[in-house]
């Protein structure tokens, strides 16, 4: 078992024992970038309610965005690299480990899994080098995080367009995302009503593009 690994992180399992020489630099990097940019700065930035955009280029290097995903600029590397660097950055601020979340997780993971391989081709490069933000909306008030079959917003065609209708919160990179994935209710698709889908708003206008990899009785994300 390696001693530095449990003194000098929060790894008290010492999974970074798992990785090869690679992988832990890769991670060491992470623990680096988040100790130099983020920690002398992170507590100005929390009383003045901003994000500190000046440590994307820093992520951007590292290649931190979709780490486990393959293929349109993403890494490749492991599942558990992707969750042992999101707990480095949460060691040093929970807020930053959040951002990379939502973005490198729940907006890229939604693309690259459920999204056509015109969509992953349009959007993932970019994200994967932070060119443009993703953000993450699912949560509604009164019915919580519901994804199985309890949401309320829902979409329906028109036309070449989709209206969504319904209400989100807590969502994620909401404030500076450029590209949103929202969860909602299909209507009149050729598929059972009231099944999940997920679409993208991009720029603060809603373009629908439904993801032809989300099942229709099953939700994804």
């Amino acid at each position: 078992m390696s001693t530095a690994t449990i003194t000098d992180s929060a790894d008290f399992y010492a999974l970074e024992d798992l990785f090869d020489a690679g992988e832990q630099a890769y991670l060491h990097s992470g623990r680096d970038v988040m100790a130099s940019e983020v920690e002398p700065t992170v507590n100005r930035h929390w009383q003045r309610g901003s994000f500190p955009f000046e440590i994307v280029p820093g992520f951007r290097q590292l290649g931190l965005a979709g780490l486990p995903y393959h293929g349109f600029g993403c890494p490749g590397k492991s599942f558990l690299l992707d969750g042992m660097v999101t707990m480095e950055l949460a060691r040093t601020d929970p807020s930053i480990a959040t951002f990379a979340a939502v973005h490198g997780g729940l907006a890229m993971g939604s693309i690259y899994l459920c999204g056509s391989e015109d969509q992953k081709q349009r959007y993932l490069p970019a994200m994967a080098r932070y060119e443009k933000i993703g953000a993450f909306g699912l949560t509604e008030p009164d019915v919580g995080s519901g994804a199985s079959r309890d949401l309320t917003t829902t979409a329906r065609r028109d036309g070449d367009s989709w209206v969504l209708t319904g209400q989100k919160k807590w969502i994620g990179n909401a404030t500076f995302g450029g590209l949103t994935v929202i969860w909602a209710g299909m209507k009149s698709v050729g598929t059972p009503s009231g099944c999940q889908a997920a679409v993208t708003a991009t720029e603060g206008r809603v373009w629908p593009q439904w993801f032809p990899g989300a099942p229709p009785s099953n939700s994804t994300g």
